[in-house]
Parts: structure tokens; C-alpha cells; sequence
């Protein structure tokens, strides 16, 4: 997919009706220790931000369709909080190094062929990483925006290429929401 079609979606698609990251903020607090650090892959509104920032020393988002931050979470960019917008396959070569990243429901939506491209630098800058991500079609302006139709299993294996601790959680969502989980 391609930041045009995101912008579209972000603006006419219904992307906006949720936020699976601010949902799972009481899971992501159980994994991710008070005073790390976090880049956040695929930030999109940012709503999960403020929340995040309440026990974590600081954030850093990263979106290729600026449109999607809404202007709530774009006023608290500062000391704590930083924004790049960009695509992830090519992050840029100075982008912090952080304990954790979360990957929400982001993964199952990129070109295929930019899939191994943007592990490696989700890899070069966090530590660990907690991916979630569904295999259900998700149709937006008459496109399925679900590019890769990976089960549990599928996902942790992708994620042992780049983590050598990895593990499948099961979502408190739904059963066909898939969390995997990958430690240095």
C-alpha cells in the first residue's frame, strides 16, 4: 500500500472510529517496563500516546500518512514525545534505538515485498517488539487493506528471523487478532 491510499483511507475510510493501541494500553503495561523508551511503528492518530506517556520516559512515533495525527496528540510533540514522518521500510539512519517498540495493527497492511525490508529496521531500532495484527479482510474504500494474511504461527516465525525470543500472546480482543512478541 502506498501513502496515498492511506491518506485516503485516514481521510474518507473509517479509520478513525477506533484505536487498537489505546485499547490494549492496559496489556502493553505489562510488558513494557516504567521509564522505557518506545517507538511507536505505524503511530496513525497517536490516541494510545498520552496514555503510553504516562509510564514510559518517552515516545517516538512514526507514520508515512502525516494525516492520521490528530491534533490533540500533535500538541504534546516535545521533549518526551517526537514525531518522523516517513515510510518504515527506510527509517531515517539517526531514528532512535529504544527498549520497546509496538507495531499495532500495521503489519498485515504493507506491501509484502517491504515486509523483510521493515523488520530489519524496526530491528535496528528497538530491542524487543509487540506486534498485533489480524488476517481478516478489512475493506476500505472498496480496497482490502489486509496485504498479508498471516496466521499466529506465520507471525512468529517472521518474527524469529529478527528476534532470537519470540512468543505468540493471545489477544484480549479477539481470537483472530494475533500478538507476538519478539526480545533480544
Amino acid at each position: 500500500m502506498n501513502e496515498q491510499i492511506f491518506n485516503e483511507v485516514w481521510q474518507h475510510g473509517s479509520y478513525r472510529n477506533g484505536s487498537t493501541c489505546l485499547r490494549l494500553l492496559p496489556f502493553l503495561r505489562k510488558y513494557i517496563p516504567a521509564g522505557s523508551v518506545v517507538n511507536d511503528y505505524g503511530s496513525g492518530t497517536g490516541r494510545a500516546e498520552p496514555g503510553l506517556l504516562e509510564w514510559c520516559a518517552r515516545v517516538n512515533m512514526v507514520d508515512f500518512a502525516e494525516t492520521a495525527l490528530e491534533a490533540p496528540t500533535r500538541a504534546l510533540i516535545g521533549e518526551r514525545l517526537s514525531y518522523t514522518v516517513c515510510p518504515l521500510e527506510s527509517l531515517p539512519g539517526a531514528f532512535p534505538v529504544a527498549d520497546w517498540g509496538i507495531a499495532i495493527n500495521v503489519l498485515m497492511t504493507v506491501d509484502p515485498a517491504k515486509l523483510d525490508a521493515i523488520m530489519k529496521e524496526m530491528r535496528r531500532t528497538c530491542r524487543n517488539l509487540i506486534v498485533e495484527v489480524y488476517d481478516m479482510p478489512d475493506f476500505r474504500l472498496g480496497r482490502d487493506m489486509t496485504t498479508i494474511k498471516g496466521d499466529a504461527a506465520w507471525w512468529k516465525a517472521e518474527m524469529a528471523r529478527y528476534w532470537p525470543m519470540v512468543e505468540s500472546v493471545n489477544s484480549p480482543e479477539h481470537k483472530r487478532r494475533y500478538i507476538t512478541i519478539g526480545r533480544s
